[in-house]
């Protein structure tokens, strides 16, 4: 029952600390809220580009080598021949343009109908499967020199644009978002210290009649609890609803050009609430500890 009581008063003062100076909670809750929504920004940002690469996995170790209109069946024989002498090929598959045609149509979804009446631009290939990305470049500068080819392509290059975009995001936005948070280390520890300085006779007395230091600290606690938790909800709601309503406004097209890889909300939302809901959290219960440890004498 006694345990109960001081949970409850911790509580109570806590909560009334946050009232207690408006201006100061209001910054110090925006400012965990602006950090949790860059925060969800890059994470979204971050997770997108790994499900696309996920997604092309199996094409970034594909070689397209189309071949010439006018080949026969022996030297597309002999052609398939000399690529099943290079190292590193795993498989050869022959594809004719009508094939390939059809099949792009098909990724086109509902959008196939934009092709009805153009004309085949594709060319007769060979896909070929490459156990090791990295070898791809120079694979495909062994076959450019066959006779027969036309060219030969592969996404090696958009991989790994991607791949550096990422990184990119990653560094400059984990420096961004660091520094955001510091600053609302800041500010919350100035706010917590301000309720310090203003409590200072009644924890004094609080002491004298027997308190604990956990006792007195607590309330400090569950203030900076409750700021990092009004942020956290705050930016949560934010990116959700931000990224539901892009989501709805590019579907289209990104379902076109991407082929339906951008993951769904339901796929992004628990991400988003665990990471933003700890993290706004640790830094309201930090920045009141770091406060109460440096300000307070107990």
């Amino acid at each position: 029952m006694k345990t109960v009581s001081k949970i409850l008063y911790s509580l109570k003062q806590g909560i009334k600390g946050v009232f207690h100076n408006k201006t100061m909670s209001f910054i110090s809750t925006m400012s965990v809220t602006a950090s949790l929504i860059i925060l969800g920004i890059v994470l979204t940002i971050v997770l997108n580009i790994n499900q696309f690469i996920n997604s092309a996995k199996d094409e970034i170790n594909e070689v397209r080598v189309e071949i010439k209109s006018d080949l026969d069946d022996d030297a597309r024989i002999e052609l398939k021949t000399e690529m099943d002498e290079i190292e590193g090929i795993n498989n050869i598959e022959f594809k004719t343009k009508e094939t390939s045609f059809n099949e792009m149509k098909k990724s086109w979804g509902e959008d196939a109908y934009l092709l009805d009446g153009v004309d085949n631009p594709l060319e007769d290939c060979y896909i070929l499967t490459i156990d090791n990305p990295n070898a791809i470049k120079s694979i495909s500068n062994k076959i450019l020199k066959f006779d027969g080819v036309l060219d030969v392509k592969y996404h090696q290059d958009v991989m790994q644009n991607f791949l550096n975009i990422s990184n990119t995001v990653i560094k400059f936005g984990g420096l961004l978002i660091l520094g955001l948070l510091l600053i609302c280390l800041v500010i919350i520890s100035n706010t917590i210290k301000s309720r310090v300085y203003s409590k200072k006779e009644e924890i004094q007395i609080i002491k004298y009649v027997g308190a604990s230091n956990r006792f007195v600290i607590a309330p400090f606690i569950v203030e900076g609890f409750i700021i990092g938790f009004l942020g956290s909800v705050l930016s949560i709601g934010i990116c959700i609803g931000m990224y539901s309503y892009i989501l709805d406004k590019i579907r289209e097209v990104i379902s076109t050009i991407m082929g339906g890889t951008v993951l769904p909300l339901a796929s992004i939302s628990l991400s988003l609430i665990s990471v933003l809901a700890i993290t706004g959290i640790l830094v309201g219960v930090l920045g009141s500890a770091i406060s109460v440890k440096k300000h307070l004498k107990v």
